[in-house]
């Protein structure tokens, strides 16, 4: 298993087996993990008497009342673990040292990450989202290049989420100034990648030390719409895997509002493009920028700042500076209490 020891394979087993008991979600899943780690990380054999002994009503109740046995379960589990091992890919769980921290500060988080690439850079000091539309204008991908250039420049690892436009944008300013870059992904890790087209970005990214990251296990085929539904988790990653959240170019009603919600959701400092000072291009009436032009409106909240000049990216910066300084350390079980942008947040202490 790739940087997966045998202690943290029982325990990413564990997590993929509830994961598979129909009637166990997510939500159930992260407080399990968040209020026993001491158990969890202690016990010998994970199974399903223990699984039972930690007291929730979910995870009991659907044990309980399933048509197959655990068993069933965890096979399925270590098949997902075999197919990541003959496949190159990396597990990672939130008791490891590896898992991003930041992701585990809002405490809404993939309770198992599959990862091809560096995963180093998860945990790196400066993080930045770079996110927008799928069809830019010519004068935003200028913008949006030069952003990431200058970005990476100053020692920020470019995460984003592999779309085509503002997504592509991101990846290929990290690359053409030598940085690293994150891509997320709304597919199993070990499929095409979705849209097709940046199949290549991919693969250029993972040349030059970057990372492609995703919550969906390999091998796993895609039914329905569940794609569309995995687009909007991944929208909430991007974000709460950063520093702050550069938005290029958004409408009103496009699928950057699910990232822009969640970071103002976490008070995570947000960066909107305000093209007012172009005079060729009518920023308040084109339905293009509809979404910049709403944000903006809030920008008084405090965490929101509209960035065109050099000067405004400096206080965007500070900014993330700030949010930094707050969620340092990635803080889990031991309770504290801080403030972020006049936001007062509970959060725990994480001893990796």
């Amino acid at each position: 298993m790739v940087g997966l020891d045998s202690h943290n394979r029982l325990i990413s087993t564990f997590i993929l087996t509830l994961s598979e008991i129909p009637g166990v979600g997510l939500r159930t899943i992260q407080k399990v993990l968040e209020n026993n780690r001491g158990r969890i990380e202690s016990e010998a054999i994970l199974d399903e008497g223990f699984a039972l002994s930690l007291g929730d009503k979910a995870i009991n109740k659907n044990i309980l009342k399933g048509n197959s046995f655990w068993w069933n379960y965890e096979t399925r589990a270590d098949d997902i673990l075999e197919r990541a091992q003959s496949a190159g890919i990396s597990v990672l769980h939130p008791y490891m040292s590896a898992y991003p921290k930041r992701l585990l500060f809002n405490k809404r988080f993939p309770p198992i990450l599959f990862c091809r690439g560096n995963i180093d850079i998860l945990n790196e000091e400066k993080i930045v989202a770079i996110i927008g539309t799928r069809e830019p204008t010519e004068f935003g991908c200028r913008m949006g290049q030069r952003l990431a250039e200058i970005l990476v420049n100053e020692g920020y690892v470019i995460v984003s989420g592999l779309a085509l436009g503002c997504d592509t944008i991101g990846h290929e300013g990290a690359l053409t100034a030598g940085g690293k870059t994150i891509a997320v992904l709304p597919t199993p890790i070990d499929a095409t990648v979705y849209p097709e087209k940046n199949q290549p970005l991919s693969e250029c990214i993972l040349k030059n030390d970057g990372l492609l990251i995703s919550e969906y296990p390999p091998g796993v085929e895609l039914r329905g719409k569940q794609l569309v539904n995995n687009l909007v988790a991944r929208d909430e990653w991007q974000p709460g895997l950063s520093d702050g959240l550069v938005v290029i170019e958004t409408s009103a009603t496009g699928g950057s509002n699910h990232a822009l919600r969640y970071a103002l959701s976490t008070d995570t400092p947000i960066a909107v493009f305000d093209y007012s000072h172009k005079d060729n291009i009518d920023f308040y009436r084109d339905e293009r920028f509809g979404g910049n032009v709403e944000y903006i409106k809030n920008c008084q909240s405090g965490n929101i700042t509209p960035i065109f000049e050099a000067s405004t990216i400096e206080v965007f910066k500070k900014k993330m500076e700030e949010y930094r300084a707050v969620i340092h350390g990635s803080p889990w079980e031991k309770p504290i209490t801080t403030k972020c942008g006049g936001q007062q947040m509970v959060f725990f202490d994480l001893l990796v």
